[in-house]
């Protein structure tokens, strides 16, 4: 039996689609929401930089982050939608799995998502779709996928 999943996410939001068609309509079975993304970066911050001296003299600065709180909570989502990545393929027997995503986001899933789940992805669209009805996303996957 065929077994189409559909992964249409970006750094804040994602839906779970399948199909058991390889010809047929997406059916929205799960979605994610992480409003944590959408926040201004001043709001996931706690406080200022911490202060760092000088090696010479007595000059002081603010250290800087390596990662902005934004990308931080990006990557957390990606995690957390590669591990229900996981759990699908562990408790649903799919044939086949494509990804919907903007390129900067779909980098992040690329790391996120295990060796065996990547094995079943079978393409990716790079496009933020994460707001589109199913309809128009089936219209940028393959005729048959």
């Amino acid at each position: 039996m065929t077994r189409i999943g559909v992964l249409v996410a970006d750094k804040s939001r994602a839906k779970w689609y399948t199909s058991n068609q390889r010809k047929g309509p997406l059916h929205l079975e799960h979605s994610w929401d992480h409003p944590a993304a959408r926040m201004p970066e001043r709001e996931l911050t706690t406080d200022l930089p911490g202060r760092a001296f000088d090696r010479r003299g007595g000059g002081r600065h603010a250290m800087g982050t390596e990662v902005s709180p934004k990308h931080h909570e990006a990557e957390q989502f990606a995690g957390q939608l590669a591990q229900a990545l996981d759990h699908q393929r562990n408790t649903t027997p799919l044939t086949r799995i494509y990804v919907v995503a903007p390129p900067e986001f779909l980098g992040l899933l690329r790391k996120k998502i295990g060796a065996e789940t990547a094995q079943l992805i079978a393409g990716e669209v790079p496009l933020g779709l994460s707001t589109a009805e199913a309809a128009e996303v089936r219209k940028h996957l393959p005729e048959y996928m």
